[in-house]
């Protein structure tokens, strides 16, 4: 939905060069701008809220639906280095939390990765990431 309110926005403005009506570009661009402010601050705020709310500590079950319809419907993040260092910490106390199952921390990680979060490691099985029992190490 938001890409396409983007794009539709950048349809009509061109729309509007290439047929000779520049005077209605200018308070378009204004209105988009007006309109995307608060939106912008909506975002920044919620992801404060969440950021605060589990600073050093990992999520529960019940904290996680809330967070994940949340996250659900923000469009974009604000372009600020402290809201994706914000959605990082959000994304390791859920990810290293041990009471959400391992499709809700996948669920997690596609919705960060539909808002363009880099750097974040997909969820793996704990299976795999324990050492062998098997194995035999030559001490000299």
């Amino acid at each position: 939905m938001p890409r396409i309110i983007g794009v539709g926005a950048i349809v009509i403005m061109l729309l509007l060069i290439f047929t000779g009506n520049m005077i209605l570009v200018l308070p378009l661009l204004f209105l988009i701008v007006l309109l995307s402010t608060p939106l912008q601050i909506s975002f920044a705020l919620r992801i404060k809220k969440w950021e605060k709310r589990l600073r050093n500590r990992n999520i529960t079950e019940d904290e996680f639906y809330d967070l994940y319809s949340d996250l659900k419907t923000m469009w974009w993040v604000p372009n600020h280095l402290k809201y994706w260092g914000r959605l990082k910490k959000i994304y390791s106390s859920a990810l290293y939390s041990r009471e959400l199952t391992l499709d809700q921390k996948r669920h997690l990680y596609e919705v960060l990765d539909e808002l363009s979060l880099q750097g974040i490691p997909y969820p793996q099985d704990r299976k795999n990431q324990h050492r062998p029992a098997d194995v035999k190490y030559d001490v000299f």
